[in-house]
């Protein structure tokens, strides 16, 4: 393994990290705390925007540099090895997960320009549990494809 493929790797654990937390903390404590009207629309507006922020970052470097993972050491048997199934499984989470952070953050953004708080963060709600779900289950996929077969 080269330096380059380390440096890859790592960028790539660190941003699935850093996405897939940002996921379940507004699952667990951002959005309960706004369904109960804790929040006000501007606080929950900003922090709305760095999760966009971090989740739009996470998705393109990911993309990248699991793409250039998978390019260097899967491609020749990404159909045919549970290596490369697991790949697969993890482009179909990491899609996904991209899909379910935007639509839940859209819910979001949409009431907050209304200065709304509470239905906004109810709308929301199922779009982040069933990310948080897809991001946990994308760290299960990734423990697999870590583990020597």
């Amino acid at each position: 393994m080269t330096l380059a493929d380390v440096v890859v790797a790592g960028l790539h654990l660190l941003f699935a990290a850093v996405w897939g937390g940002s996921v379940v903390f507004m699952a667990i404590a951002v959005l309960p705390a706004a369904r109960e009207g804790l929040l006000d629309s501007e606080p929950l507006a900003e922090l709305t925007k760095q999760f966009k922020r971090i989740a739009r970052a996470g998705a393109v470097v990911t993309l990248l540099t699991g793409g250039h993972q998978a390019a260097n050491g899967y491609m020749d048997s990404l159909f045919s090895s549970t290596r490369g199934h697991l790949v697969l499984g993890m482009v179909a989470l990491w899609l996904a997960l991209a899909a379910l952070s935007e639509i839940g953050a859209a819910r979001l953004t949409d009431g907050t320009n209304e200065r709304k708080v509470r239905t906004p963060a109810a709308d929301a709600r199922p779009f982040f549990l069933a990310a948080s779900v897809v991001a946990v289950a994308l760290f299960v996929d990734a423990g697999a494809l870590a583990a020597p077969w």
